[in-house]
C-alpha cells in the first residue's frame, strides 16, 4: 500500500494480556497481568485496552472508575461478576529515540547503581565506584608504591649487594640501597648516583 509521504513507521510492542475472567467472582477486583504467561508491567493504566463483556472500560489512575494499573496487577473499580469475559491489549511500545544529542544525557537519565558524587566514577558494571586514594607521601621520598590487593602503601627498595671483578682481576662488591647506586670511577675511586 502506498502512502503520501513517509510510511507508518513499525514500533509497537503490542500484546494479548492472558485471559483472567476465570478469576472473576463479583468480589475480587486485583488481578495479576501477564501475556503469553510472562507477566507485564505497564507504565500506566492508558497503555491497556480492556473490555468486560464486550464494554470497553475507562482507565482512570485514580481508581474511581473503570480499572487502574498498580505494578503488574490490574484494580477494577468494582469487582467483574462471575461468568464475566474478558479481553485485553498491552499497548507497550519500544520507540527507537536514536542516538542521544551532546549534552541531553545526564544523571537522571541513567539506571547505574551507587552514589554519584565528585569522588566516584562509573565503572564497566554500571555502578558509581569510589577511587581509592593513595596513603600520604610525607616522609616517603624515594619509595615506591606497593598492594597487597586490597591496601596501597609505600616500602624501601631493599639493599642489594653487586658483585663485580675490578681491571686488576680481584672481586669486590658494592651495596645499592635506597635512593643511590654506587660505583667505582676509572681513578679507583668510590661514588654513587640518586636512583629513582
Amino acid at each position: 500500500m502506498s502512502y503520501i509521504g513517509n510510511s507508518p513507521a513499525n514500533i509497537g510492542n503490542y500484546q494479548i494480556v492472558d485471559d483472567i475472567s476465570s478469576t472473576f467472582n463479583g468480589v475480587l477486583t486485583s488481578f495479576a497481568l501477564t501475556a503469553a504467561t510472562q507477566t507485564i508491567t505497564p507504565a500506566k493504566s492508558g497503555q491497556l485496552l480492556v473490555s468486560i463483556n464486550g464494554v470497553l472500560q475507562e482507565p482512570d489512575d485514580t481508581g474511581t472508575e473503570g480499572f487502574l494499573v498498580s505494578g503488574s496487577n490490574i484494580v477494577f473499580s468494582s469487582a467483574p461478576a462471575t461468568g464475566s469475559t474478558f479481553w485485553c491489549v498491552f499497548q507497550g511500545q519500544n520507540v527507537d529515540i536514536g542516538t542521544p544529542s551532546n549534552d541531553t544525557v545526564g544523571l537522571t537519565q541513567l539506571s547505574a547503581t551507587g552514589t554519584a558524587s565528585s569522588a566516584t566514577f562509573l565503572a564497566g558494571d554500571n555502578t558509581w565506584k569510589t577511587v581509592d586514594a593513595l596513603p600520604t607521601q610525607a616522609t616517603h621520598a624515594g619509595k615506591y608504591l606497593t598492594t597487597d590487593g586490597t591496601v596501597a602503601s609505600w616500602d624501601s627498595i631493599a639493599a642489594t649487594t653487586f658483585p663485580f671483578y675490578k681491571a686488576d682481576g680481584t672481586s669486590d662488591s658494592i651495596n645499592i640501597t635506597n635512593g643511590t647506586f654506587p660505583f667505582f670511577k676509572a681513578d679507583g675511586s668510590a661514588d654513587n648516583i640518586g636512583v629513582s
